[in-house]
């Protein structure tokens, strides 16, 4: 049997959301240490194979946090010897698994801005600075998995393009009712819910805002009650991430996407999510009314054809397994003879 470390990185729910689907697919096949802290934590701590890891995230203290996971990981890898390391934006774990020559699946969304072929131009400096960031938790990597909301080729050798998955307790055949959902990574966004709101229209916000404009019905987190709310609304408000974008051109909802104005990865994905029909983006700080009407002016389209053209993508719980098979038939599991050389 296969042993494979599988770390998950903690910030964001999209990296755990990902993992959990994926594992559903792996199934008994492997023997797996998931391994993961902050949010990712939060949403699988449940998984009898998961274990808490320090979560290494951007900003204040990284390097320090880089440094203690480099040397626990190794030493974990010692022990335990996986054959395999699957990282979905882990960084510490993909450069300890090198050290000590440990295959590498790389998972993640910020894949496409070096490894696919993008349908349209970005900002350069944005660009780079996010492609060379992904570098650390990607570069060793044998196989990538590239995961985005709409269909790209890949632009290197060994890396496979996938979608998110639709969370398995969204139903897509639930009437639709006349309320937007609201959900930040961030906490932010009061700005635009107090737009949406002075317009007369109903809004739910998810999780722990720093602030509830009147108006707005707050309801706790709860993953069973967001796959509900999302399977109903109309429209979505909420961060430029990842998955939630990936949902909503999967259910032909349409989504307005805000970034902070200093956050280059999710103004990137907010370009992105433009250039894919799935809605508008803008900068939380500069939502303002005419965003909002441009935003209303979406809830009416036909969005049919952009909903089958990201279901037929492959979705990650596929394609992730099908790189975990590929490189260990392609390449003989031999575990490391783990001698003073890889200590």
């Amino acid at each position: 049997m296969i042993r494979i470390a599988y770390f998950v990185h903690g910030r964001g729910k999209g990296h755990a959301i990902r993992t959990r689907a994926v594992l559903e697919t792996l199934g008994e096949r492997v023997d797996v240490q998931l391994l993961c802290g902050g949010e990712a934590w939060d949403i699988l701590r449940d998984l009898p194979v998961a274990e808490p890891v320090l979560p290494c995230m951007p900003g204040k203290g990284m390097v320090r946090s880089f440094r203690l996971r480099f040397r626990a990981d190794r030493q974990r890898f010692r022990s335990w010897r996986p054959d395999l390391v699957v990282s979905d934006g882990d960084g510490p774990s993909v450069n300890a698994a090198k050290s000590l020559g440990i295959p590498v699946v790389a998972v993640g969304h910020g894949l496409i801005l070096h490894h696919a072929r993008l349908p349209e131009a970005l900002p350069w400096r944005s660009h780079l600075r996010e492609a060379l960031n992904v570098a650390s938790s990607s570069w060793p990597a044998c196989r990538r998995v590239a995961v985005h909301f709409a269909p790209v080729e890949p632009r290197t050798e060994a890396t496979l393009v996938a979608r998110p998955d639709l969370r398995s307790d969204v139903n897509p055949e639930l009437a639709r009712e006349d309320f937007i959902l609201a959900y930040f990574r961030d906490g932010n966004g009061a700005n635009a819910l107090e737009l949406l709101a002075r317009r007369g229209h109903r809004v739910r916000l998810f999780g722990e805002p720093r602030r509830v404009p009147p108006g707005v019905d707050l309801v706790p987190p709860d993953v069973g009650a967001f796959a509900e709310a999302l399977s109903r609304c109309r429209a979505v408000v909420g961060s430029a991430g990842n998955h939630l974008p990936a949902e909503c051109a999967m259910l032909g909802i349409p989504m307005l996407a805000l970034h902070r104005e200093h956050d280059p990865e999710h103004e990137l994905n907010g370009r992105l999510i433009e250039a894919a029909g799935i809605g508008v983006a803008a900068a939380v700080e500069h939502c303002n009314p005419a965003v909002v009407r441009r935003f209303e002016a979406e809830f009416d389209k036909p969005r049919e054809e952009l909903a089958a053209r990201t279901q037929a993508m492959p979705p990650a719980s596929e394609v992730v397994p099908r790189a975990i098979d590929e490189l260990c038939h392609r390449r003989p599991v031999v575990r490391p003879s783990w001698n003073a050389q890889t200590a």
